[in-house]
């Protein structure tokens, strides 16, 4: 239970209702993340919900945000430091790992879920998930850069095909309780990674006045 003294300041009790929501979400899922729920979890008085956020609803958004905020800013330090697609691979599974025993996942598949039940709140949900596409295209079109794809791949829509199959591991995940599997397909990709760069095209030394990248020596967080 999360305890509040009488004369906290605003920012204190938002953080303390957002922690207190975040965990009910992780532990009664979305159909038990009620007003007086979240107030019992983090012991206040639920009148302070209606006050700082104005909804339930607004409140398990506000949630989603600072979770999916805090994980968003680790991949994309991922992003910036890999230096190739197996690394790259290698620490996203890393990260998915924590953000699975943290309860990340968990928080969103929980909001995915509850917007399946009350529609509508899925607008707000899915909109959410558009900085995440963003990014994945981002690491897709890094790691794309030096081959000679051009316009052969379309980058957009594998960045949402990518996504959607991240939740759906996910969600899957919380059905089947042996996460072996879901590690198993993780350790697959990074193993794949070589192999995939290895027979991708490379720019041919000629093509332009730029050496190829593949030449060059890579740094870490270039």
């Amino acid at each position: 239970m999360i305890k509040k003294s009488s004369r906290q300041p605003a920012s204190t009790t938002r953080d303390q209702i957002l922690e207190a929501t975040l965990e009910t979400l992780r532990t009664d899922g979305f159909a038990g993340a009620t007003s007086r729920a979240i107030a019992r979890r983090g012991g206040f008085n639920q009148a302070l919900i209606f006050y700082h956020f104005g909804s339930v609803d607004s409140l398990l958004l506000a949630a989603l945000d600072r979770t999916s905020g805090e994980r968003l800013s680790r991949y994309e330090q991922a992003v910036r430091d890999a230096a190739t697609a197996e690394e790259l691979i290698a620490v996203l599974g890393e990260i998915y790992a924590d953000d699975r025993e943290r309860g990340h996942m968990t928080v969103v598949s929980q909001m995915i879920a509850g917007s399946v039940a009350r529609p509508e709140l899925a607008p707000a949900v899915l909109a959410r998930m558009e900085p995440w596409i963003e990014l994945c295209e981002q690491a897709l079109r890094k790691g794309l850069a030096e081959f000679e794809v051009g316009d052969v791949v379309p980058v957009r829509e594998l960045a949402y095909a990518v996504v959607t199959f991240y939740l759906g591991v996910n969600l899957l995940t919380h059905l089947d309780a042996d996460r072996a599997r879901t590690d198993a397909l993780f350790a697959r990709l990074e193993a794949l990674a070589p192999l995939a760069t290895g027979v991708m095209p490379r720019p041919r030394a000629g093509d332009d006045a730029t050496p190829p990248r593949a030449r060059r020596p890579r740094t870490r967080g270039t």
